[in-house]
């Protein structure tokens, strides 16, 4: 092409979106103008995780919403803009300066429609985790027109169930190249084992709706172990009417309990990369623990019927429990029955993510972007 390509990145999301992208658009932005459209309020932690990356060229714009939303949204106390809304104040922008827009997330229906019939701007769908629950198998995937897959698991999901674009990537798990060593930290003054509890928001699944606080009660009252406890960063972030301050302090203030309900650290691999211990129920973060396998215990408090269905893959990784009553048997036992687990991760790891000798998942990623986006401009 004699020009560049111009391509933007839409954040409007929480904290824990953003490792999913910033490393791809560092590449791209080596041979392309890379712009991240955000909104005025956007969190620093973007700002911070920018910053670790150096020599690259992209540009950050703040947007604003319409003045009437911008004032409701601060009269409800909301941190994000709502989306729609949003997008429908800067559509013309967004349609009339780039040749190709990233979500990370399925948001992206106001800006299809006012393509219309044009080629451009392209549809690209970067996906925020691993492929996991139901959420993931998604119709509106096919509104894109590239996806950018993590490996074979996934691309095989969406083939068989008819998700793909006509055009996609098998990249790998960018994420591991955005996230900067975070191995090694200590949170506590003793060599115990450390387990991290991270229940998901969603109910009915997450455990934390029904047995959460027996949880936390559970680990208060023994000293085999310590707890982070590091929910999805959307539990206590008025998705559910949660709220941190609900938490009783004395696990606030136990010395073998640390408790993070949303900072950076919970969501850039900090806390999975330094526990020994994983408890859970549905979120596909799991899929980060066991890139180095260790023992992994799951919580089914509705006893759901789980062992023929794809969306919970993932409690093929350790024991699952139904109640806190087997919760010490399940401890106990973790260590000696990961024989059993660990071939079945490693596997599940090989699947998940692609690797090549050579080169990175976003380095993979920036190329076939710019060679898809080429390659379509040619045919104008």
């Amino acid at each position: 092409m004699s020009k560049k390509l111009d391509i933007a990145i839409i954040y409007l999301d929480e904290i824990h979106h953003v490792n999913h992208f910033i490393s791809v658009a560092m590449e791209l932005s080596k041979t392309a103008n890379v712009t991240v459209l955000t909104h005025p309020n956007c969190q620093q932690y973007f700002f911070d995780t920018l910053a670790l990356f150096d020599n690259h060229h992209i540009e950050v714009k703040k947007l604003s919403t319409s003045p009437f939303r911008a004032f409701t949204d601060k009269i409800k106390n909301r941190k994000l803009p709502r989306k729609g809304f949003w997008l429908k104040k800067n559509i013309s922008y967004i349609l009339n300066n780039f040749d190709a827009v990233v979500f990370t997330d399925f948001y992206h229906r106001y800006v299809k429609e006012a393509r219309g019939n044009k080629c451009f701007p392209k549809l690209i769908k970067f996906d925020h985790g691993v492929t996991g629950r139901a959420y993931a198998y998604n119709e509106a995937l096919l509104d894109f027109d590239f996806q950018l897959l993590i490996g074979d698991y996934s691309f095989n999901q969406f083939k068989k169930l008819n998700l793909l674009s006509e055009h996609y990537v098998v990249a790998g798990y960018s994420k591991i190249d955005a996230v900067k060593s975070n191995k090694n930290r200590t949170f506590f003054k003793n060599n115990k084992p450390v387990v991290i509890y991270s229940p998901h928001f969603s109910p009915p699944l997450s455990s934390w709706h029904h047995i959460g606080m027996n949880i936390l009660e559970f680990f208060y009252q023994q000293n085999e172990y310590n707890l982070i406890f590091a929910p999805h960063i959307n539990l206590f972030n008025d998705k559910d009417g949660f709220d941190d301050s609900s938490i009783p302090e004395k696990y606030k203030t136990a010395e073998h309990i640390f408790i993070d309900t949303g900072s950076h650290e919970s969501v850039n691999m900090t806390y999975v990369l330094n526990s020994d211990i994983y408890l859970g129920d549905v979120s596909s973060q799991i899929y980060e623990f066991i890139i180095t396998p260790r023992p992994c215990i799951f919580l089914n408090p509705i006893n759901v019927d789980y062992k023929n269905d794809y969306n919970f893959r993932f409690w093929q990784c350790g024991d699952v429990i139904n109640n806190v009553e087997d919760l010490k048997t399940a401890m106990d036992s973790c260590f000696e029955n990961f024989k059993v687990y660990e071939p079945i991760q490693s596997e599940i790891t090989q699947d998940n993510f692609h690797t090549e000798e050579g080169s990175t998942a976003s380095e993979r990623a920036a190329k076939s972007i710019l060679e898809y986006l080429d390659k379509e401009a040619k045919t104008l």
